[in-house]
């Protein structure tokens, strides 16, 4: 890492001088991407003699280390009475005349900023500042300027860099203490696993040499630990500033805590924090983020820096706990409050979304390019992230849903309803289409300009229809339109040939989807903003698979630990008599009862099922319990809150003194990410290959596989199901003493097409021919 850091102006600028409240009708909603075409688009006509995007940086002495200062100027220029004038241009969707007075002065300190520098650097006594100001709704211009002496720019800017440098102080000794506490940092459950010495080294030279390593771990092998340990041992080595834990799942931030929780006691010093989603944390029972009804919003500003300081320097694993107490004392928004303490934390434990989603994604982090890759990347679970990344870089529109907020306005929002109406227009045209050609579902590769036009103009108009009508009673329906369009016509300025568009025309709505089939090149620009990347999961069989469809490239590296467990603890049986096709299905009950009946009779205990579907479990389940009245059953609902999942996992004890089975759905909510280890889980039985349903969208990612690769069936349904079973499958061991059994019911499984996608523990697999022959290898296995 450099020894001179740099520090952003405007980064300064917002810490130290912001006031005022959290208003979310005063956020401005457009892009990055927006703002720089229309910054690009005013220098253009502000004519030959304007310099533009001039990079100004300076040095200055604080906590006795030099550190740059810089900052980029929009514009600079001679003006007709031969003065030297700083432009700042800022663009946004409210009138200049509605903007609040903190927003304006936050506009100043920045230019202000740049004037000292310029100042002091060409020997000018005295500058003009200007600032642009671009209203996006009416394309308005307004122009303010001021000047200021030298001298007057030299005491602003000092004070302000003084303000800044306890917290440099802070920063400085913080980071000495975390080096040195990392550097003797010993691996925290004193032995390794088989398997994870050689993880963690694979880990620690991926950081060195700033590459993206892929990693099949089996479930138990302590895949966190293994990751996180010489990642923070690479970081106390000054490789990395801050490192990412990234999970799909709130039962994986837990263990993540756990791992630091464990490093703490080995007298690591780390600063940590979690990030909880908005809504989960908000203190009020509906969230409405304005000062008016929120106290915690109210004066945000004003108060966050007394807070930071006294979290910072009183705690260091900010966990939702910590923050919601901090939050309470210092009356802080404890969403926003965990969001500027990740800004001096080392680790931040989050969601995906934080840094792959195109629209929440930490701005504070990953908007600005910059040379220094700070970041270190640790994915987890990361086969999660195909369907996910599909999902975040896709948007679309629901007719019902814009008719149902056009019912409920009143006459006189003519604006609103003349806008509704338009957009209405467009998708009656679009169902035209879809009946000329006689089908529920068309798709093309091509986007609807003409949706994407009048979806703009909506939300434009809803823009600027939201800060008069704050009271009005249905707000929240008309913020939930809003924010769908936002996203659609977010996603259309990114579309291109990974994307296709398909229409949906069935009950009684018409969607409109932009479905992004292959995100790998929007996952790898995302990847590409830190220095190093690990992606890991118990299955990402085949490992090529993975590499290339989650933005790996061909460059990246690729591990895979063997299965650290006695391969005598696990008997894996293929029962190659069953099927379970769509066909067959109304033939494989008896057989399947008969399965089930076979492996709870050789051994009492806690057993799973798991099946392709709701139907197909319901069906079974109900004919098991005509023939099994005592034997004990528990059945996944549909809906399941975390409360009902809890007690649902609770029935499986330990040395349990009765059979208990679980009727689950495979890909649901019990068929991964769950740990119940030794006697709470003896055996599983996964039913059918998993394959996902065939629909719409699973046919359109074939048929763009089998255009770009010829592997469409593979790529669209046989590895996802394969994942599914795999993931199931890793319940039952979960540690080196663990016994188990699992039992897959399906002949396609003992064919090559399926075997090929096994992995190598696997390869122990026994292939049952008949039920008698099943409870044969059942008795000698738990003899």
């Amino acid at each position: 890492m450099q020894n001179t850091q740099k520090i952003a102006v405007r980064r300064l600028v917002e810490f130290i001088l912001r006031k005022g409240s959290i208003d979310a009708r005063h956020t401005s909603e457009h892009t990055a991407l927006e703002g720089a075409k229309i910054h690009r688009a005013l220098q253009k006509t502000a004519g030959d003699n304007y310099q533009k995007e001039i990079k100004l940086a300076i040095d200055i002495e604080l906590n006795k280390q030099t550190y740059i200062i810089e900052g980029r100027a929009d514009g600079i220029f001679i003006d007709d009475k031969k003065r030297t004038v700083i432009d700042e241009i800022k663009t946004s969707e409210p009138a200049f005349s509605e903007l609040l007075d903190e927003q304006i002065d936050m506009f100043w300190y920045q230019v202000m900023c740049y004037g000292h520098i310029y100042c002091q650097q060409n020997d000018l006594e005295t500058i003009t500042l200007q600032l642009t100001y671009f209203q996006t709704t009416t394309e308005e211009i307004t122009r303010q300027e001021k000047e200021f002496t030298k001298e007057e720019l030299k005491i602003f800017f000092d004070d302000l860099t003084q303000k800044y440098e306890q917290w440099l102080i802070f920063k400085a000794n913080w980071r000495k203490t975390r080096n040195r506490s990392l550097q003797k940092l010993s691996f925290p459950y004193g032995e390794y696993r088989a398997g994870q010495r050689e993880l963690a080294v694979a880990v620690y030279k991926t950081i060195l040499s700033d590459q993206k390593l892929f990693v099949e771990a089996p479930t138990g092998t302590g895949k966190t630990i293994s990751t996180l340990f010489p990642t923070l041992k690479a970081m106390g080595e000054e490789q990395a500033e801050r490192v990412f834990y990234l999970t799909a799942k709130t039962i994986t931030r837990q263990v993540a805590e756990d791992a630091v929780e464990a490093m703490k006691q080995k007298e690591m010093k780390l600063k940590s924090v979690t990030l909880t989603a908005k809504d989960k944390i908000c203190f009020l029972t509906e969230r409405n983020c304005t000062p008016e009804a929120c106290p915690f919003a109210n004066g945000y500003y004003d108060r966050l820096n007394e807070g930071l300081w006294d979290l910072l320097n009183n705690e260091s694993q900010f966990t939702r706990e910590v923050i919601e107490s901090y939050a309470q004392k210092h009356t802080l928004c404890p969403f926003e409050l965990s969001l500027d303490v990740s800004l001096w934390c080392d680790l931040v434990i989050c969601d995906y979304n934080y840094l792959f989603d195109p629209v929440v994604y930490l701005r504070r982090f990953f908007e600005e390019q910059t040379e220094d890759k700070e970041n270190i990347f640790l994915v987890d679970e990361v086969h999660n992230l195909v369907n996910r990344s599909r999902e975040m870089y896709s948007a679309v529109l629901s007719k019902s849903k814009l008719t149902s907020l056009k019912e409920t306005l009143d006459k006189k929002q003519t604006k609103l309803i003349r806008a509704l109406n338009k957009i209405e227009k467009e998708f009656d045209k679009i169902k035209q289409i879809c009946d000329e050609e006689e089908k529920e579902f068309v798709h093309q590769n091509a986007p609807i300009d003409s949706l994407v036009k009048v979806a703009y103009s909506l939300a434009e108009k809803i823009k600027e229809w939201l800060p008069e009508n704050q009271d009005y009673q249905e707000i929240n329906q008309v913020l939930s339109v809003y924010f769908d369009l936002l996203n659609y016509t977010k996603i259309s300025e990114g579309y291109d040939d990974h994307y296709c568009t398909y229409v949906n025309c069935q009950n009684h709505d018409i969607l409109v989807k932009q479905f992004c089939i292959d995100p790998s090149y929007l996952l790898k620009q995302k990847l590409d903003k830190g220095k190093a990347s690990v992606l890991f999961s118990a299955s990402l069989t085949p490992l090529d698979y993975y590499q290339e469809i989650l933005g790996g490239g061909e460059a990246s590296l690729r591990y895979r630990i063997p299965s650290p467990f006695p391969k005598e603890n696990q008997l894996l049986v293929i029962e190659q008599y069953i099927q379970t096709t769509y066909k067959e299905r109304e033939s494989s009950y008896e057989k399947i009862i008969a399965s089930l009946t076979n492996m709870i009779q050789q051994k009492k205990g806690n057993y799973f099922v798991f099946f392709p579907s709701y139907a197909y479990m319901d069906s079974i389940y109900e004919q098991f319990k005509k023939q099994h009245p005592h034997v004990k059953t528990k059945i996944q609902a549909s809906m399941m809150n975390e409360a009902e999942r809890e007690a649902f996992l609770a029935d499986f004890i330990s040395e349990p003194e009765e059979t208990l089975v679980g009727f689950c759905v495979l890909g649901g909510i019990f068929s991964e990410g769950i740990d119940l280890k030794g006697s709470r889980l003896i055996g599983t039985v996964i039913v059918g290959v998993g394959l996902p349903q065939i629909n719409h969208e699973q046919e359109l990612i074939k048929e763009y596989y089998d255009r770009e690769k010829n592997q469409g069936f593979q790529f669209a349904y046989q590895i996802p199901g394969m994942n599914k079973v795999l993931q199931a499958a890793g319940r039952v061991i979960r540690d080196t003493n663990d016994r188990g059994v699992v039992l897959l019911l399906d002949q396609r499984f003992s064919t090559n097409a399926v075997k090929r996608f096994f992995p190598p523990h696997w390869n122990q697999a026994k292939t049952s021919y008949s039920s008698e022959c099943t409870q044969q290898f059942l008795q000698q296995f738990w003899q």
